[in-house]
């Protein structure tokens, strides 16, 4: 039954969502003009936002590395590079299934248990969201007027017209939380015995005890050091990217900041690597920095940019990511102990 469920949640339900995504971004695109916009883009910015992107894929793999180091265990740069490219190839398949995907990967070439592995990539992941909210924050001081109203325009103020000033809505949200916290109260002792449970339990111990472990490493000034090089290098590709086209070529480097932010939270959507969500919420954020007010983002400058951004990315992975798993299905497999 469990089995069933994930299957039905991670190719049905998810895609289904991406799809709709989709279908809402581009119902009216007129494909033709579409298509020959794109190639009148300027492909050698395209082609360099590609190579920082690279960059960062190698900076994190350099860190995940440094993460792995205090569990006694030394795999090869090589290696750690291939398991996470590997992982971005995955992700266009199923989401977070990259993260898996990189330990098992890992374990092939070097012999590291995956659940090591996997508490590396926990800890990975806590870090990159503690510094996606600090860049968040950034951009909300910097540009807040903007993006303080971008976000009650195109998010807040749809919610609240068609959710929450809804009486339903509200009496609904109260009787069900109300009847989950008494669930909870009242059967707090079975559900710790629960097996669901007991993994969310665990992965939240987890999720703490990795953090601590951040602070054990020995190269920890190393480790902060790819942690801004790997932001760096997303917020230059974003930047860079503005020039493949003639109506981003005037936006700021700030504006790239926050375009990278609002692309995150895209990115973070449950659906297959961030399809339609990612296009439908940076095409939002480049017509608000370029003056244009549409309700339909259809055909404008800013669903051309996500989906030069967006396609040439996953183009780039798509290529690439099988050499990568021919590679390492083929590795050697190295003897590496624990010390």
């Amino acid at each position: 039954m469990k089995k069933t469920f994930k299957i039905i949640l991670n190719f049905v339900v998810f895609p289904s969502i991406g799809i709709l995504l989709l279908y809402l971004a581009f119902k009216n695109v007129d494909i033709e003009k579409l298509w020959n916009q794109l190639k009148g883009a300027n492909f050698y910015w395209v082609g360099l936002s590609l190579v920082l992107a690279v960059t960062g894929f190698y900076s994190r793999a350099l860190r995940w590395k440094i993460l792995i180091e205090p569990l006694g265990y030394n795999p090869s740069n090589k290696n750690t590079f291939l398991a996470v490219f590997i992982a971005y190839f995955a992700n266009i398949g199923m989401p977070r299934l990259g993260e898996i995907t990189r330990c098992g990967s890992l374990n092939k070439t070097d012999n590291i248990p995956v659940d090591k592995l996997f508490g590396t990539v926990i800890t990975e992941r806590v870090i990159d969201f503690l510094c996606l909210l600090i860049i968040i924050a950034f951009v909300l001081v910097v540009k807040f007027k903007q993006v303080s109203g971008f976000f009650i325009d195109n998010i807040f103020n749809p919610l609240f017209n068609n959710y929450f000033s809804s009486p339903k809505f509200w009496i609904i949200f109260i009787i069900s939380t109300v009847t989950l916290i008494a669930l909870l109260l009242l059967f707090r002792k079975k559900l710790l015995k629960v097996s669901l449970i007991k993994k969310m339990v665990s992965f939240f111990t987890g999720l703490t005890s990795g953090l601590k472990s951040v602070f054990k490493m020995k190269k920890v000034g190393l480790f902060f050091f790819h942690t801004i090089l790997i932001w760096a290098m997303y917020i230059l590709m974003t930047y860079v990217a503005f020039f493949s086209i003639k109506e981003t070529s005037n936006l700021s480097f700030l504006d790239s900041i926050f375009i990278l932010t609002i692309g995150g939270l895209g990115m973070s959507v449950p659906v297959t690597n961030g399809f339609g969500a990612y296009h439908w919420i940076v095409a939002l954020g480049i017509n608000m920095l370029l003056g244009i007010q549409l309700t339909d983002i259809s055909n404008s400058p800013g669903l051309l940019f996500a989906t030069i951004c967006h396609e040439s990315q996953t183009l780039m992975v798509l290529l690439l990511g099988p050499i990568a798993l021919f590679m390492v299905f083929f590795a050697k497999k190295k003897k590496t102990s624990s010390i």
